[in-house]
């Protein structure tokens, strides 16, 4: 079963907090996470709450964004704002519905990240999470109020949150690992380094908009290194094994990712 946070970011009024926590009482979920809030939730934030006082009073404060994300196997970053620009693919957002389907008979916990009434998240708050998600809105006006967004987006991960789990999310650390080799290759191929900014920030996305699986991922993790390993070979006329591994092999892709077969050279 998938596990949900809900993360606010620097909220500035008390009573979005409480309608939040009452929409979250609604569908189900308990996990409250605010990062900076602007306002002390008070009397009349407890008001909207109305009976969500179990999540008000559980509700976790952090001094930053990756404070709040610690621990999140897929975290997704919400804005009503779809860019047309090529080049700017932080904001190519999938909907509330995509992402029930992507986390549906999913173990794992997934972060869902709020922005500020009125001007929501920045790019580089963006560039924190794994996808982002957008909620489709007449073109005249598509800024939904905080916990008007936020109820919509908890009603379609209702639908699915009764599902049994059948596979795991792969960890942010399991992600990252992917990110870090896939990155030192495309540094070896030769690629300019703006080009494999943008390349990580595909490939996050593609990662993030997939759900991908635990074992999916340990392969790949482990398929990537074997490439990054052949590259350096190539450019320094080393083996592997004479120079210093990349990551640890503690780290929990090494423990459960499946074995490739060796290439045979005829």
């Amino acid at each position: 079963m998938t596990h949900l946070r809900v993360i606010l970011v620097e909220p500035n009024f008390e009573e979005s907090i409480g309608f939040v926590a009452r929409a979250m009482k609604n569908f189900g979920f308990s996990s409250l996470h605010v990062v900076n809030p602007r306002t002390i939730l008070g009397p009349n934030g407890r008001m909207r709450g109305g009976h969500a006082q179990d999540v008000l009073d559980s509700m976790v404060e952090h001094s930053s964004l990756g404070g709040a994300l610690e621990g999140i196997d897929l975290s997704v970053g919400t804005t009503a704002q779809r860019s047309y620009v090529s080049s700017n693919l932080v904001r190519k957002p999938m909907t509330p519905k995509e992402l029930g389907s992507v986390v549906k008979s999913q173990s794992g916990t997934v972060g869902v990240v709020f922005g500020r009434e009125g001007t929501g998240l920045t790019n580089a708050e963006m560039d924190y999470c794994d996808a982002t998600l957008t909620i489709p809105a007449s073109p005249g006006y598509q800024t939904l109020n905080l916990s008007h967004a936020a109820a919509i987006v908890l009603y379609e991960l209702h639908l699915t949150s009764g599902e049994s789990a059948t596979d795991e999310l792969a960890s942010e650390q399991v992600k990252r690992t992917i990110l870090r080799f896939m990155s030192e290759s495309a540094a070896q191929s030769g690629m300019e380094e703006h080009d494999r900014r943008l390349l990580a920030r595909a490939f996050r996305n593609i990662l993030g908009r997939s759900g991908l699986r635990h074992r999916e991922g340990s392969l790949l993790a482990e398929a990537l290194r074997r490439v990054s390993e052949a590259l350096n070979r190539d450019v320094n006329g080393v083996a592997s094994s004479e120079t210093s591994p990349v990551v640890s092999e503690s780290e929990d892709w090494a423990e459960d990712s499946p074995s490739l077969p060796e290439r045979r050279i005829s």
